[in-house]
């Protein structure tokens, strides 16, 4: 039987990306969402580069770690809402929740799980990280924190659910119910005190914080960091029954009139009137 081989070719990388600029130094690969003008929120297409970053860098055997932050004052605002608003005015699901689209992928895709990465990543959390963005920022096994920074969930606020299965697994339960049911958020002490980031800095040396931690993922064996990475991920896996219950619960949220409502509502800067449908 013939053997085959695909090394690995530096210039199938990303390239002129237009949401996210992604750069390599070292062993080390920078993912750094770059729509300042919208807090970082993401879309169909921020979600399709980003998942393009967590598949190179997999791929590439020089790189041993990743470094995750946001330009400007946040780390990610989350799901773009005046983007499916806008899609929804017109009556149309946006690109990756409409299932005859080539870029349809429920949840966006655009997390490091769904490219199956198993590299370490550090969230360099640099301002808010909400929704969608602080998911993200629980998929990377290390984080650093910003002092002036914070985190949330806001999909019930808008009127949809996400993914609450993900802060309910990570987070102290009572914790995660407030940041899910209250739409709370939790400031860089009170993640610290938590166990939810490793470290709290000063801004301007969070991403020095950041690269410090990932030196010390450096002098491990790359072989030995990708095992225990597989192990962080499979000691928080959840079973396939849960999965498709929570994107089903999530799809049909999405569906009513109330999704439609929380949108325009974020979109108009006012409170949303529920009509429980």
């Amino acid at each position: 039987m013939p053997k085959y081989e695909s090394p690995y070719d530096p210039a199938s990388a990303p390239r002129n990306l237009e949401h996210v600029i992604y750069e390599k130094k070292g062993h080390v690969a920078y993912v750094t969402i770059n729509r300042p003008e919208v807090l970082n929120a993401l879309h169909t297409y921020a979600y399709i580069e980003l998942r393009a970053c967590w598949l190179d860098m997999q791929r590439d055997p020089d790189i041993y770690v990743g470094i995750v932050t946001g330009t400007g004052k946040a780390f990610s605002a989350g799901r773009d809402i005046k983007f499916l608003a806008e899609h929804q005015a017109q009556g149309i699901r946006t690109p990756h929740e409409d299932p005859t689209n080539p870029a349809y992928f429920w949840g966006g895709g655009g997390q490091p799980s769904d490219a199956n990465l198993e590299k370490p990543l550090i969230a360099a959390i640099n301002g808010l990280a909400v929704g969608v963005g602080f998911t993200l920022a629980l998929q990377c096994q290390l984080r650093v924190m910003a002092e002036d920074a914070w985190v949330g969930d806001t999909h019930t606020k808008v009127g949809r659910l996400g993914s609450a299965h993900n802060l309910y697994a990570q987070l102290p339960r009572a914790v995660a119910a407030y940041l899910t049911l209250c739409n709370g958020r939790l400031s860089a002490q009170e993640c610290l005190q938590y166990g939810i980031v490793n470290r709290v800095t000063k801004p301007e040396g969070l991403l020095a914080a950041a690269e410090d931690l990932a030196r010390m993922v450096c002098d491990s064996s790359p072989l030995a960091v990708q095992a225990a990475v597989r192990m962080y991920r499979l000691s928080t896996a959840f079973s396939p029954e849960l999965i498709s219950y929570g994107k089903h619960l999530d799809r049909e949220i999405a569906e009513t009139e109330d999704s439609a409502e929380g949108s325009r509502a974020f979109k108009e800067k006012r409170k949303p009137t529920w009509k429980l449908r």
